[in-house]
């Protein structure tokens, strides 16, 4: 009987090899982001793809490669497809939630990584025998080198990753500070995506670190998990890139911008300033408000609206405009001239533009729905005790 050349396990990066060569070409083809964010997700996808078919030739007990030139393509193939996909995973997050993204120094100093991992391959004659450390000629300074290699490429999945993930964080408080209305369910599915890749990768590192001390076989029995989480991964990451990427809100480059001196102690009058702007002003009724405009309605520079929102109104700009729509709502469900109005056009006239931000908000702030607030007797007790004094 012939002897299997890939077994059930294999498969699986069989398919992430075949679903990334399909995912670059409807990449190329469907994309709506901006470019660089787009050649920076097909670049993930082709790391991706080709990491898994190194993985297959690298592990598999039934293909017998004896090129010299193939063992070290499938190690250099495997060492800098980590990077590549690591890279441009962090570079892809930044691409899509920065205005204006270039390449600039700052983001060529990655490429060191590069650099390092060549070096160690090139150093230590690493190839594919050495990555399994099955090579006849291997010395105990090549083991040690080989085992140190292996800690960096598995340490640097799970930092990228990492980093990815507070990106995308920083990302969605930077919204929070500058836009009074926005749908957050993209900057959420993108942390849940980042925040898989993380686990994944760790999950890889620790996989590792089990092989050097529980033995290899437990080792890999805990490895094919990572491969089957990596495909639904990949699979979800296109699937994100098509539905939400393109609607993501892009924040300003700070590091472009001219600094701008925000004092320390806030003066009283551009305090009651910014509660002005809220309490008599009503800018909060605007539903698109952000704070640049907010900013120069009250004459206060945006910096400093901030500064002052976050200090001596503990909140963020995203919360302390929808806490004054959601006081508006709750004013007008218990006023009886708006008795006969619904529930969706007291919420546009709150300033509110979504339904579901609206209830999210209602719901937070005053601990039940706002159809159950309006129906509560001791509301209906207000209204007539208010009805009272105006007829005296």
């Amino acid at each position: 009987m012939q002897a299997p050349i890939f077994n059930i396990h294999d498969l699986i990066l069989v398919l992430t090899l075949a679903v990334c060569v399909l995912l670059v070409i409807f990449q190329l083809l469907l994309s709506k982001q901006k470019p660089i964010a787009s050649r920076l997700l097909t670049l993930f996808f082709i790391c991706v793809g080709i990491n898994a078919l190194c993985n297959l030739l690298l592990w598999n007990n039934y293909l017998q490669i004896e090129s010299a030139a193939a063992k070290f393509a499938i190690a250099y193939g495997l060492s800098l497809t980590v990077v590549g996909k690591s890279l441009s995973l962090y570079g892809y997050v930044v691409a899509i939630t920065r205005e204006n993204f270039r390449f600039g120094l700052r983001e060529l100093t990655h490429l060191i990584n590069v650099l390092v991992v060549l070096g160690f391959l090139l150093l230590g004659r690493i190839d594919s025998d050495q990555l399994r450390f099955i090579s006849a000629t291997q010395t105990a300074f090549s083991v040690q080198l080989t085992n140190i290699f292996w800690h960096y490429l598995k340490l640097l999945t799970v930092v990228y990753a990492l980093s990815s993930v507070w990106a995308v964080w920083h990302y969605k408080q930077q919204l929070k500070a500058f836009y009074s209305s926005l749908s957050l369910e993209g900057p959420q599915w993108l942390i849940l995506l980042t925040l898989g890749f993380a686990l994944n990768w760790s999950w890889s590192l620790l996989v590792h670190i089990l092989g050097q001390s529980a033995g290899v076989n437990l080792a890999d029995n805990f490895g094919i998990f990572d491969n089957y989480i990596t495909f639904l991964l990949v699979n979800a990451l296109f699937v994100y890139s098509l539905l939400y990427a393109h609607q993501l809100i892009e924040t300003k480059n700070t590091l472009q911008e001219k600094p701008v001196v925000v004092t320390v102690d806030h003066s009283p009058d551009v305090i009651e300033r910014i509660r002005q702007g809220m309490e008599q002003q009503h800018l909060y009724l605007k539903p698109t408000l952000n704070i640049e405009e907010f900013a120069k309605q009250v004459g206060v520079h945006y910096r400093e609206v901030s500064a002052i929102i976050n200090k001596h109104f503990d909140t963020n700009f995203f919360e302390f405009v929808n806490s004054y729509r959601v006081n508006k709502a709750k004013q007008m469900l218990l006023d009886p001239t708006f008795a006969d109005t619904t529930i969706l056009d007291i919420l546009l006239e709150s300033g509110f533009n979504s339904k579901s931000s609206f209830h999210r908000f209602f719901k937070r702030y005053v601990g039940m729905s706002a159809a159950d607030y309006r129906k509560q007797p001791a509301n209906y007790g207000k209204q007539s005790a208010k009805n009272s004094t105006t007829a005296e």
